[in-house]
């Protein structure tokens, strides 16, 4: 069930992806990321009063908090690197299954065999073939370090809580830090433009976030943060579909189906 759930999940980002590059156009990064979060919220908000039960504990603030601090880091961090080398920052972006495989046996009760190991070796193998690059990206190691240990975190966060009221917090936590900084840095604006049509164009993707989310989460819950973790590069492997056949984008279209069977190959190890 857990697999299934996690594919569902890469689905729905790869859509995402596809869908959002004609609607960017002209959004600034640092506002398209925080309206996203806003909506999210907005939709998770529902859940939360329905089911209530949040956690009064101090050790859950914390990690919420956390959780809110490294992705708005993260974002931050991968955008950098998306400017500075597109290819290399998000081929070392997808080793974050192999810093969840690392680090999660420090605070959860994660410990795999070979079968894993070599199945995360043959999605980072894939991930790489997609991107074909020998350049190493600091920003996209620091992304996947932050990306293990935002599972990691979630991980703790859906054993203390129900994952939609979780997911409130997921999606409001970064949205009040990214608030912050878009206000210091919308200082130096002259002008604020009005964001009615970018909430009519976000709220479509922000939907399919919210869905995506609920899918990851309820994954999360049911099984480990390493093969979870794992199996979500199979958004790879949608993202090449789906620009195949929506977009037109057929450049180096072989290399991208032999890191398909890789990717493949590597999450059916990682789920047996």
């Amino acid at each position: 069930m857990w697999i299934a759930l996690a594919t569902g999940a890469a689905l729905g980002n790869a859509l995402w992806t596809a869908l959002s590059k004609p609607v960017l156009q002209g959004i600034p990064p640092l506002r398209m990321v925080l309206i996203l979060r806003l909506v999210v919220s907005a939709i998770f908000l529902v859940p939360l009063l329905a089911i209530r039960g949040i956690p009064s504990s101090a050790g859950f603030w914390l990690l919420v908090a956390a959780i809110g601090v490294l992705q708005a880091v993260r974002w931050v961090t991968i955008m950098h690197g998306v400017r500075v080398n597109y290819f290399s920052t998000y081929a070392m972006y997808n080793t974050a299954p192999l810093f969840t495989l690392l680090i999660a046996p420090a605070s959860l009760p994660e410990r795999f065999g070979a079968a894993v190991w070599i199945g995360v070796a043959a999605i980072i193998g894939g991930a790489f073939l997609f991107y074909r690059t020998s350049r190493l990206s600091v920003y996209g190691l620091v992304g996947a370090v932050l990306t293990a240990l935002i599972n990691i975190l979630g991980k703790h966060g859906v054993n203390q809580v129900h994952p939609l009221v979780f997911l409130f917090f997921m999606s409001a936590s970064p949205a009040v830090v990214l608030l912050i900084a878009h206000g210091f840095l919308s200082r130096s604006e002259p002008t604020s433009p009005p964001w009615s049509r970018e909430l009519r164009q976000l709220a479509p993707l922000a939907l399919i976030t919210a869905v995506s989310g609920v899918l990851f989460f309820y994954a999360l819950w049911l099984d480990t943060a390493t093969r979870v973790t794992a199996a979500a590069r199979t958004n790879l492997i949608f993202g090449f579909l789906l620009s195949y056949l929506m977009l037109k984008e057929k450049s180096q279209w072989q290399w991208k189906l032999a890191g398909t069977a890789l990717i493949v190959a590597g999450t059916v190890a990682v789920a047996r």
